[in-house]
């Protein structure tokens, strides 16, 4: 079973972050600690990403509004992401932060504008 949750996260980790990022970031965790980097990637994204009952955008979305709220800049980042990959539209995360704003904060949606700045506008050169 182990190994059949290995498998779906890391095609789920794929689908949210592409080949690369995934195997990257699995790699990072293993570098770390390696029972921990597989416990996350088959508790995280292997069981509880791909449970039924909702479709992997709404929880990318729900993914978002937690880190947001809890003021998690970096993951946010990786998860907005994520949520382009899945087709979210960057309008979509912006009403995400607007509605968001009015629970977590204004400064935690100022951050959150930062992160998605940084994602979709490429720095000029």
């Amino acid at each position: 079973m182990a190994d059949d949750l290995q498998r779906k996260g890391m095609e789920l980790r794929t689908q949210l972050f592409g080949e690369k990022a995934a195997k990257a970031g699995h790699e990072y965790l293993k570098d770390f600690d390696e029972d921990f980097a597989n416990f996350l990637n088959e508790q995280v994204f292997g069981s509880i990403w791909t449970r039924p009952g909702l479709p992997t955008k709404i929880r990318s979305f729900i993914t978002m509004a937690a880190l947001m709220a809890l003021g998690r800049g970096p993951e946010l980042k990786i998860h907005m992401r994520g949520a382009l990959n899945l087709g979210v539209t960057k309008d979509e995360i912006k009403e995400l932060i607007i509605h968001l704003s009015q629970y977590s904060g204004v400064p935690t949606a100022v951050e959150a504008i930062r992160t998605l700045r940084e994602v979709t506008e490429p720095k000029a050169k």
